[in-house]
């Protein structure tokens, strides 16, 4: 029984890496439930369950180190905003046990307020919010920077990607069929062969 379970577990192993290769290929519905218990900290019950202790003992944990204080006031001070901060911060909570999903969710807004004031009480400037237009103002990587260092890291993906594209482009080009001359389509041409043949 042991040794099936061994196997799973390498099969969901090499499914996972081999998953954008085939659809089928994935870990088995409830195969997490033959793991044994309480492998992961996040999988044993939270060490705090709420919300205002959570809080306090996050500042408290900042307060109590001033190189732990100093490295959050270079990141805010660098331009990392507060939402990443705090969203960084809830995610590590989780995974260490500390506590739950939901009160990571909770604590957000005073965490903010926290982290805020403490960028305003040591003069850094702070930017509240992760910029979501990141296409619009020229941030996000463009498609040509993308197949750039997509060829020099990735050169067979890259080779797909191109060979992929250029047989759609010659399908395409191969199933256009010319554009039909149909009364709708003959636009202003209609007009003219009317006035032609009114003599107008």
């Amino acid at each position: 029984m042991r040794s099936n379970i061994n196997k799973l577990d390498n099969n969901v192993k090499q499914g996972a890496q081999q998953a954008t290769i085939d659809p089928f290929n994935f870990p088995v519905p409830g195969h997490s439930l033959t793991d044994a218990p309480d492998k992961w900290d996040w999988d044993r019950p939270p060490r705090m369950t709420d919300p205002d202790k959570v809080v306090d003992f996050v500042i408290d944990k900042v307060e109590s180190n001033a190189n732990t204080k100093e490295n959050f006031l270079r990141m805010m001070a660098s331009g990392i905003t507060v939402e990443e901060i705090v969203n960084t911060v809830g995610l590590a909570g989780f995974s260490h046990g500390e506590f739950t999903p939901d009160v990571a969710e909770v604590i957000k807004p005073a965490l903010s307020v926290y982290f805020v004031g403490l960028a305003i009480e040591n003069k850094v400037p702070v930017v509240m919010f992760t910029n979501r237009n990141t296409e619009e103002d020229g941030k996000m990587m463009s498609k040509e920077t993308t197949l750039k260092v997509m060829e020099e890291r990735n050169p067979k993906e890259y080779q797909r990607l191109v060979s992929v594209l250029n047989q759609k482009d010659n399908t395409e080009e191969a199933n256009k069929e010319p554009p039909a001359e149909g009364f709708i389509n003959m636009g202003d041409r209609v007009w003219v062969l009317q006035a032609d043949y009114f003599h107008f």
